[in-house]
């Protein structure tokens, strides 16, 4: 979602605080639905099963609505066999507007943001079975001088055998936000998501899904598919389905990549969503 001055619009309505923190920040997962569940990007319990990866990520995020750009840092490292490492950094400018002085000219202006640390640990217990934890902290900056934040935590079991991966957890659980007197709930959601790999020659077909069910009210519900050719050329596509307080709209969105001697460059597109119509993401990562 987007910047503070929407994130406080969405309070007054009850819905999650610091919304942005549920946003899919890898080329690759947002072209699948926002399908992160399996992704060794955000689940530091898949990175074991997976391998490492690191990416970089630029995003023009909801142009025709609370446009934002994004910056974001995501990466998965696996140490040994059995060990996996999470890193998530992103940074979001806000549209910048005019502030008004009482007499009713323009004084200065000023330009919302929020910015997401993160770390995270995983552990295969055995060849098919992990856990893994993210520790997170978000804040956002609505106006000179008016800021709120919150820690938060993921925390994930991942089943993985052969081309099967399934996952079970629960995202962004931490205190409410307080703002005054008033605290609102964070977007805290229980969260399943299955992924599936088979090959077929020299192609590839991931097939993946993900459910968020919101302690604060809404279901956010992704589907996506991934082809690839040899390993190097990628065609992606994915529908997100948002309803109630989720914190993201429903969307369609359409990708491509490629990757040669494990750099991988990656590009989506957001569309059929009057929220987020026209998103696009480009990232460049390393897999190893």
């Amino acid at each position: 979602m987007a910047m503070a001055l929407g994130s406080a619009k969405l309070m007054a309505q009850e819905a999650p605080a610091l919304p942005f923190v549920t946003t899919d920040r890898s080329a690759i997962s947002s072209a699948m639905g926002g399908t992160q569940a399996n992704q060794g990007l955000y689940n530091p319990a898949v990175v074991p099963f997976r391998g490492s990866d690191v990416a970089f990520s630029f995003q023009s995020w909801a142009p025709g609505g609370a446009a934002s750009t994004n910056l974001n840092l995501l990466a998965g490292i696996k140490a040994g066999k059995r060990i996996g490492i999470n890193v998530i950094a992103a940074y979001q400018n806000g549209k910048e507007y005019t502030i008004y002085d009482n007499t009713g000219n323009g004084k200065n202006t000023f330009a919302p943001s929020d910015l997401l640390v993160g770390a995270g640990f995983g552990f295969a217990f055995t060849d098919f079975l992990s856990a893994g934890l993210n520790v997170k902290y978000a804040t956002s900056t609505i106006a000179q001088g008016t800021s709120f934040g919150s820690v938060m935590g993921d925390l994930f079991v991942t089943f993985s055998m052969k081309g099967l991966k399934a996952t079970a957890g629960v995202a962004n659980l931490g205190m409410p936000v307080k703002s005054g007197e008033n605290s609102f709930k964070l977007p805290t959601s229980a969260k399943l998501g299955v992924a599936f790999d088979f090959a077929f020659g020299k192609s590839g077909l991931q097939i993946a899904a993900d459910g968020d069910l919101f302690f604060t009210g809404g279901l956010g519900l992704g589907l996506g598919l991934q082809y690839d050719w040899n390993k190097m050329v990628f065609a992606r596509g994915g529908f997100h389905l948002g309803t109630g307080n989720a914190p993201q709209p429903t969307y369609a969105s359409l990708g491509l990549g490629v990757k040669f001697f494990g750099f991988h460059l990656d590009a989506t597109w957001l569309t059929a969503s009057k929220v987020l119509g026209n998103t696009l993401c480009i990232g460049l990562g390393y897999s190893f």
